[in-house]
């Protein structure tokens, strides 16, 4: 007897594996999909397509789909959802997903396994998907049963919000997505409210005069405790510094007790908060290092040094700490602040913040820093990219909310898909994108995006047609070089108009801050994507 071969498992009683994957991103609060689909993934697109509650965001490439994940994250502080294709796509994913690791986003990665039963003969665009994403996720796993498909799914979302947030990744094989099966189990709701004990920390604000004591801000404190750091700050009247490398602010930049970035280097850090005999770090990772290395200590040898992080294993990580509170930072702030005095209220006057010197004539950072500064527009996000200019653009906002601004983690090419991210997280918000040209090189595709969907975004590249920060490091290593080997942009020069122009986004160019104001105005006023090559 002959049977029919069928490319499914039919049950009498179920749905297919990708619609239970909708059914559980609905009901998970998630409301777009951001991929760049292929073969394995078409049962789920298939399925996607009919959901008229679940937008699908289209990346040209991997890693934007992945960094406009990543930028949605940040803002909406909920697991975004990204669907890659196969071995390939998650490979170009890859970068994108060390800086999300890096920032502690969380994020739900799932690319589409090759069918199953033909793994082993090693076909096209199957591999080793949960191998190759291990090193940048909390937790990666392979579906091997459309059974487990759900559950696999909820703890997905789970591990990707559970203290401390990232990304996670799901391998999902094409048969499964086909195959009918039993619906997702129901979603656990989680509540994340422990405080540590506050009673040791307590005692040393008592015994430290208060002008003696600094605050240094992470980005764990700018995404779940901006109120309860802001009050501290006034109780106390302690100066706030953030960390040297942040995803994000953690504080208002215009606020009197702000004192900006801490610089990245042992050094720095050291000169910098040596004068206080009591720090106190609120979030995982606090003092972060760049470049050049230089041996500690990083803190002074009579600072008492204390940490407050949701993270047990972030104390004592980079610098020795002589106090670690765990706990979620929100009602830990919250109880001490209930047991310090009211009278805490400054006896000391604080110094004023640093002044940036004049601007010089002509278009240069601090001048396209002022002009970004002063067009932007009311409660909009800023994703900064622009190494080079960050300095004077963090000096220049004035950001009245936490979480405001955004800065690469890592790798380049995160911002312009970022920006998307993060438009659509804020309901087609306005954007300001400010990138170097050497890292808008590495996603120039994601404009297309932004076009396609119009959203409102300000992409400015400040462009010096070389890569400036490296030469400045060529240049602490070597200061008078013979030669500075694949620094330059210049032969040909880059035209980033045309290239706006090709992915269907207005553009011009600009050589003064009259010029560059003007078109921001003019831009802003279209609440369409334009792009300006900032001619530096």
């Amino acid at each position: 007897m002959t049977s029919t071969h069928s490319p499914t498992a039919v049950d009498p009683v179920g749905l297919s594996g990708a619609a239970l994957v909708l059914d559980v991103l609905q009901d998970e609060g998630v409301r777009h999909v951001f991929g760049n689909p292929g073969t394995t993934e078409l049962p789920l697109i298939q399925q996607l397509a009919s959901r008229r509650s679940l937008q699908y965001v289209l990346a040209l490439q991997e890693a934007s789909a992945v960094a406009m994940a990543d930028g949605h994250a940040r803002i909406t502080g909920r697991p975004a959802f990204v669907n890659l294709h196969a071995a390939a796509g998650l490979g170009n994913g890859i970068g994108a997903l060390t800086n999300a690791a890096a920032a502690r986003v969380p994020l739900v990665v799932t690319a589409g396994q090759q069918d199953l039963r033909h793994l082993i003969h090693a076909p096209v665009l199957a591999g080793d998907l949960t191998g190759l994403a291990r090193a940048t996720v909390k937790w990666a796993h392979q579906v091997s049963t459309r059974t487990e498909l759900g559950t696999a799914l909820r703890q997905a979302f789970r591990m990707a919000m559970a203290p401390p947030t990232g990304p996670v990744f799901l391998s999902l094989p094409m048969n499964l997505l086909d195959e009918i099966g039993p619906a997702a189990p129901r979603i656990t709701t989680i509540r994340y409210a422990a405080a540590a004990p506050t009673e040791d920390l307590a005692k040393l604000l008592h015994d430290t005069p208060h002008s003696s004591i600094a605050l240094v801000y992470g980005d764990e404190l700018a995404r779940h405790a901006p109120a309860e750091g802001l009050a501290l700050a006034e109780k106390l009247q302690a100066p706030v510094w953030g960390t040297g490398w942040p995803a994000t602010n953690p504080f208002p930049t215009r606020h009197p007790l702000w004192r900006g970035y801490l610089p990245t280097h042992v050094p720095g850090i050291h000169e910098t908060l040596s004068p206080y005999r009591l720090v106190i770090s609120a979030g995982a990772q606090p003092f972060p290092l760049y470049y050049p290395y230089a041996p500690g200590p990083l803190l002074h040898e009579r600072t008492t040094a204390v940490q407050i992080t949701e993270d047990p294993s972030a104390p004592g990580r980079d610098t020795p700490i002589d106090l670690a509170l765990h706990g979620q930072l929100q009602p830990t702030l919250s109880a001490l602040l209930d047991v310090l005095p009211a009278c805490a209220a400054a006896t000391h006057t604080l110094p004023d913040p640093p002044q940036e010197a004049p601007a010089p004539s002509g278009l240069g950072l601090p001048s396209a820093a002022e002009a970004l500064a002063a067009t932007l527009p009311a409660h909009a996000i800023v994703v900064d990219e622009a190494p080079q200019a960050a300095p004077h653009i963090r000096a220049a906002l004035d950001l009245r909310h936490a979480n405001q601004y955004q800065w690469v983690a890592g790798g380049l090419g995160w911002a312009i898909p970022a920006a998307i991210g993060a438009s659509l997280a804020r309901g087609r918000g306005t954007v300001l994108c400010t990138i170097g040209d050497g890292a808008a090189l590495y996603s120039p595709q994601a404009l297309w995006t932004a076009a396609h969907l119009e959203l409102p975004i300000a992409f400015v590249i400040t462009n010096n047609s070389e890569y400036g920060v490296l030469k400045a490091n060529w240049h602490q290593r070597e200061p008078e070089p013979s030669r500075l080997l694949g620094m330059d942009l210049n032969q040909p020069a880059m035209d980033f108009v045309a290239l706006s122009h090709s992915m269907g986004v207005p553009a011009c160019r600009v050589e003064s801050a009259t010029d560059l104001t003007e078109a921001l105005v003019r831009g802003y006023a279209t609440h369409r994507p334009f792009l300006i090559d900032v001619h530096l």
